[in-house]
């Protein structure tokens, strides 16, 4: 009767759990929990790459963000564009290379990344715009080849509850980008001849535009990181990635 009722129980709780069986854990008071969420994020890299609709995890190859509006004003850069249908080929190939967690009465994370490599394509539509002296218009068809990459992502996150489940969402997030060295090509169905030379300043120069352009790479970055994260956390319940004191701890996790 004892090992029927211990089956009748695993398996409703089974049946009532969000995530896949295979998706990591790890407990609360781990001592060495930076450890086991990093190993989980090893663990979860081949299903990383394609995704895990389960859970709301879209896929890495390729990361796909439907619209982005930038509109900033700074020495050097007045920019006012539409960015759509933008795809990164190479985030699967993250490596975490740094990672710092504070669970004492708060979900705060520090990770620092590296990406060897991304390609990305996009839809543009600039209006009104200027990089240095150089005055940009025009609409089309955006390439770029990124190399190098490294970023710090520091954020918060709070508990939410819905109909009595406790989830997780991010409250803050800041990052830093730094890109080694890139080269774009525009495809401009308006002005082609003025988007051959904002191509040609770029790449004989990527450097500094890149440095002219990194606080609102800093921005769009986090403003990506914490909409994925989001979409994410509302789908998994908090208590099965991160096991309290009382659970049974299985191996490795990922709580934010």
């Amino acid at each position: 009767m004892k090992v029927f009722l211990a089956l009748t129980i695993c398996l409703a709780m089974t049946q009532g759990r969000v995530t896949p069986d295979y998706f990591p854990q790890c407990k609360k008071s781990d001592p060495e929990i930076n450890k086991c969420i990093m190993q989980a994020i090893e663990v979860m890299r081949p299903r990383l790459r394609d995704g895990i609709p389960e859970v709301n995890i879209p896929a890495l190859e390729p990361f796909a963000v439907p619209t982005l509006k930038l509109d900033r004003t700074q020495p050097n850069l007045r920019l006012k564009a539409v960015v759509k249908n933008i795809r990164a080929l190479g985030g699967s190939n993250f490596v975490v290379e740094k990672l710092k967690l504070n669970l004492n009465n708060k979900y705060a994370a520090e990770v620092r990344l590296s990406l060897p490599h991304l390609a990305v394509s996009a839809d543009y539509d600039v209006r009104g715009s200027r990089l240095l002296v150089l005055e940009i218009d025009g609409k089309g068809k955006l390439r770029g080849n990124f190399t190098g990459i490294s970023v710090i992502a520091k954020g918060a996150a709070k508990v939410v509850e819905k109909e009595g489940v406790r989830y997780l969402q991010a409250d803050k997030i800041v990052t830093r980008v730094k890109v080694g060295h890139g080269q774009v090509a525009f495809d401009d169905t308006e002005r082609p001849l003025a988007a051959a030379s904002a191509a040609n300043f770029f790449n004989a120069s990527p450097g500094v535009v890149l440095d002219i352009l990194s606080p609102l790479v800093d921005e769009t970055a986090a403003a990506v990181l914490k909409a994925f994260l989001n979409k994410v956390l509302a789908k998994i319940p908090l208590h099965e990635v991160l096991l309290e004191d009382d659970h049974a701890s299985p191996s490795y996790g990922m709580p934010f």
